[in-house]
């Protein structure tokens, strides 16, 4: 049997829930780039959104719930930015060069979703975190094909990570002595010796990297 269609009564309330839920997660988004969960209420987000407080529990079933989903969507936001920049690259360095730079250019754009990026989430140091399979895969083969030769999968992950972090950091911060291709370049080289990369062609993939990806942020 045919479904009814949606009568323009059903559509508005439906577009109307939409836009309480957009409005609650950009709220959400911009507290918790200053503050972690606990520093942030219902009550702020609310306030902050402009809806009432009963809306927050027609949509999410508590704040930790809440933080859950935005901390995933951004980070959705940011593997789909890496995937776009590596959709043609198969060398598992020069990917890892261009992810970093990616990160900062992220950063710079969305400074917000970048500081929930590292504030939002936890457990993603775990090796098996399924948040980190695309970068555990990325690793692995590169550890396969011998393209790395000083890592294990965890500490070449956890490597990865704690520079992309570090770098993300340093992008939002307010005064910069160094232009942030150039701290990226640098620091996505450094990343790639450290990975067992040879100094000459590290240097080469993360600067070509840097101006492809960061010349114009």
């Amino acid at each position: 049997m045919a479904q009814p269609k949606a009568g323009p009564s059903r559509r508005l309330t439906d577009r109307r829930r939409a836009r309480t839920r957009e409005a609650l997660l950009s709220a959400g988004r911009a507290l918790f780039a200053a503050r972690d969960v606990d520093g942030v209420s219902v009550d702020e987000i609310v306030e902050a959104a402009e809806v009432a407080k009963g809306s927050f529990y027609n949509h999410f079933t508590d704040k930790d719930v809440f933080a859950r989903e935005i901390a995933a969507a951004v980070r959705r936001q940011v593997e789909q930015a890496v995937n776009d920049a590596n959709k043609d690259i198969d060398d598992p360095a020069e990917h890892l060069a261009r992810a970093l730079c990616v990160f900062a250019h992220f950063a710079i754009e969305h400074p917000d979703s970048a500081r929930v990026l590292w504030r939002l989430n936890s457990g993603a140091t775990m090796v098996d975190a399924p948040i980190n399979r695309g970068l555990r895969d990325v690793v692995h083969n590169g550890i396969r094909s011998q393209r790395f030769r000083h890592v294990d999968l965890e500490s070449g992950v956890l490597l990865v990570m704690g520079v992309i972090v570090i770098v993300l950091r340093h992008v939002l911060e307010e005064r910069l002595v160094t232009p942030p291709h150039a701290v990226a370049a640098n620091m996505a080289a450094g990343l790639l010796r450290a990975m067992g990369i040879a100094n000459a062609q590290a240097a080469r993939l993360s600067a070509a990297a840097a101006n492809d990806l960061l010349q114009s942020a």
